[in-house]
């Protein structure tokens, strides 16, 4: 197994950024997880603050884990273009470069907190390409985030423009749950939450939502909080989800 620290200039960011990635030892059609941060978090964190590398060793999965910033893997009004840099050029361009040939059915996406946010919003968008979303802790009712963080409003409209141009976009996740229109399969939702989480309510909200619009959506509720200990016991069931799914 190798982890590879790469820097390239991202068309759709219009600048460099940097990547992360756990390769395989010999690869042979390995499955690909885009492994997302959260607020605050950078491309480094899931290697320091958890013990991912330890437990991707021997497992035939290639993970990507980006640099986003604050940007809530969107595509900003000031034009700085996260979401289609994650959505569609990270993933072809890494995959370019070290000759993997992802299949829907081996392409999986997860993250925590806002990184939760994103994976459920990539594979809202780009069920195509993802056929899973794990969910550790995540955003999963940003309009509500917001109404309730009304001091965050110059930020979150940086992102997204107002309150109204934020509702029934490619960002509300809730919007996209129920009004599926798109002629491809659902993605399967998975969320694992502390029960002692801040966001713990807005994920059990969100599964029976799902379920309810014909969504595989579970919620694994578990001890803890909002904290990187819950998030290291997490991504061992991701793992162990990902083995499952393709045997």
């Amino acid at each position: 197994m190798a982890v590879c620290h790469l820097e390239f200039g991202s068309v759709s960011l219009g600048m460099r950024t940097r990547v992360n990635v756990i390769l395989p030892d010999y690869p042979n059609d390995p499955k690909v997880l885009l492994l997302l941060h959260g607020l605050g978090d950078d491309e480094n964190s899931w290697l320091e603050q958890s013990r991912l590398i330890s437990y991707s060793t021997n497992r035939q999965l290639c993970i990507l884990m980006p640099r986003v910033d604050r940007s809530y893997y969107t595509n900003t009004m000031s034009q700085v273009n996260y979401f289609d840099y994650v959505a569609d050029e990270l993933l072809k361009r890494c995959c370019s470069w070290f000759g993997i040939t992802p299949t829907r059915s081996k392409t999986f996406v997860g993250g925590i907190s806002m990184g939760g946010y994103g994976a459920l919003k990539l594979a809202l968008n780009r069920p195509n390409i993802f056929s899973e979303s794990f969910v550790l802790s995540g955003v999963t009712d940003l309009g509500k985030q917001w109404d309730n963080n009304l001091e965050r409003n110059p930020w979150y409209s940086a992102l997204f423009g107002s309150r109204q141009q934020f509702e029934k976009s490619n960002s509300d996740l809730h919007f996209i749950t129920t009004h599926w229109s798109k002629n491809v399969d659902r993605p399967r939702i998975r969320q694992i939450c502390g029960q002692a989480d801040p966001f713990y309510s807005m994920n059990v909200e969100y599964q029976k939502i799902a379920v309810s619009n014909g969504f595989d959506a579970h919620l694994k509720t578990v001890p803890g909080g909002h904290q990187w200990n819950v998030w290291d016991s997490a991504i061992q069931t991701v793992l162990e989800s990902i083995d499952a799914e393709i045997k």
